[in-house]
Order: C-alpha cells, then sequence, then structure tokens
C-alpha cells in the first residue's frame, strides 16, 4: 500500500506542468488589488493582477509564478525608498527590514533566475498618488490657474521618477513584456466640484505621460480612463469615499490589459 502510494505521489509530480515563468506586479494600491472590504495582509493574488495571471496560464500551458509587489499608496518617490507604510499589507515584504520596491524587484528577478524561471511579464503602475496627494482643502481652495500649475510641476516630477522606474525594469528584464495601465478619475462621479475639475485636467496629462514612457519602453500601455466614465459609482467606492475599484472595475482594468496583451508576442526566454 506505502509502495502504491508514493508511485502514486512521483507519477504525480512528474505529470504536474513546473512553473518556468513568472510574473512580476509593480505598483500601488491598484496593482495591489485593494479595496476597503479586503485589508487582510496577503500575497496580493487578486484585482487586475490575478486576471493577467490567469490568462497567462491560458497561453503559457501553467499559470505563471504570481509575485505581486505592489504596495498600498506607493508614489513615484517612495518606489525607491521605505517610506510608505502600505507594505504592511503584502505578505511579499517581511514586517521589518523591508527593501524599496525597486530595490526589491531587483532581488525578485535574481530569485527567479536563480530558481531557473523566466519573467515574461511586468505590469506597472504608479504616479496616482501623486496626483492624489495634491488634494488637500487648501490646494483646493486655491484659483484653477494655480491648481493647473501646481500639478504640472508634480508631473514634471512624477516623469523623472517614472523613466527611472522603467529604465530600471528594463535593466533587469530587457525582453519582458511590460505592460502599463492608466489611471481613471473616481470624482466623475460628482460634475462640477473642485476635486473632479482639476482631476479632469491632471489625471489624463498623468496618462499621457504613462502612454509615452510606456511606447518608449517599447512597452503595451492599456487605457482606463473612459471605461470608467459615467460608471464611477458602479465601478469604484467613491460613492463610500473610496477611490478604489470594486471587483466590477478590476474586471475593466483586467479586460483593457488583456486587449493590449493579446496584441503582443510572448517575449523569448
Amino acid at each position: 500500500m506505502k509502495r502504491l502510494l508514493f508511485a502514486t505521489l512521483l507519477l504525480t509530480a512528474v505529470l504536474a506542468p513546473a512553473q518556468t515563468k513568472t510574473y512580476i506586479a509593480l505598483g500601488d494600491s491598484l496593482a495591489w488589488g485593494y479595496q476597503p472590504n479586503d485589508t487582510n495582509r496577503g500575497p496580493g493574488d487578486k484585482g487586475y493582477v490575478k486576471i493577467v495571471a490567469d490568462w497567462l496560464g491560458t497561453q503559457q500551458g501553467t499559470r505563471p509564478r504570481l509575485v505581486n509587489l505592489g504596495i498600498p499608496g506607493e508614489t513615484s518617490a517612495s518606489f525607491f525608498n521605505t517610506s510608505e507604510i502600505g507594505y504592511l499589507l503584502n505578505s511579499n515584504y517581511p514586517i521589518f527590514g523591508r527593501k524599496s520596491q525597486a530595490d526589491a524587484f531587483v532581488a525578485t528577478v535574481a530569485q527567479e533566475r536563480g530558481a531557473g524561471r523566466v519573467v515574461t511579464h511586468v505590469s506597472f503602475e504608479l504616479g496616482g498618488n501623486d496626483m492624489l496627494d495634491l488634494l488637500t482643502p487648501q490646494f483646493l481652495a486655491l484659483p484653477f490657474t494655480q491648481q493647473t500649475a501646481i500639478a504640472d510641476q508634480t508631473l514634471a516630477v512624477v516623469d523623472m521618477k517614472i523613466v527611472n522606474a522603467m529604465t530600471l525594469v528594463r535593466q533587469q528584464l530587457p525582453n519582458a513584456v511590460l505592460a502599463v495601465p492608466g489611471y481613471y478619475n473616481p470624482y466623475g462621479a460628482f460634475p462640477g466640484t473642485p476635486i473632479d475639475t482639476i482631476s479632469r485636467y491632471a489625471l489624463p496629462r498623468l496618462n499621457q505621460l504613462l502612454s509615452f514612457r510606456t511606447r518608449q519602453f517599447n512597452g503595451a500601455y492599456a487605457d482606463t480612463y473612459f471605461g470608467f466614465v459615467g460608471r464611477e459609482l458602479e465601478l469604484t467606492w467613491i460613492g463610500e469615499d473610496d477611490i478604489h475599484p470594486r471587483s466590477s472595475g478590476y474586471s475593466m482594468y483586467g479586460d483593457r490589459l488583456l486587449k493590449r496583451l493579446r496584441l503582443r508576442q510572448l517575449p523569448t526566454p
């Protein structure tokens, strides 16, 4: 009986397809898949990242190993340091002595190579929190021309950080498919308000920046902005004073990303 059980287990191990490929997700709370009704610490196999990983499994024969390094609250600046505490939700980081997301990415690539796996895909989403951090009562009380000037200055800094981050991605993974979703405007649920007005100005410009840099770094940019227009209350938690997508909103993200990824040929290891 023991011999039969051992033979069965051995045969299962031999026949089970090995995970030889890896998908790494980088970014903020949207990459993490955050929802206000789900604040448990975990590995981040959810949101649009899960949708992409599941689809890659259908294309590659086996679902790739998923490493989600997204950190809720991460900005284009904190990507390179450890100033954002949202990592506490992500079990891919230790509670104490954690690396920055940028350093964790480099370490993960080295780890995957050492294990004989190929990182075929990387998704990347940063910049939204840089804009969100501007939206203080003091900022919203300024004349619109001053708001736009400050937003433009912030976007110029974000642009430099995005270039640095994408340069790092390409230095580590020159052949991986780089997938970059844009941002949506949850405040469109409240048209004509000061917060909606400046968001309608700043977020399309952030998306233009991301689209341009994605093309520069040979990636696939997916627009998500217009998919949320007129559906903000349905697709996000903004009606409950939270900007994040509901499950339906993340499905929208996943669908938009997959449309772009289907146009890309899988990289050669």
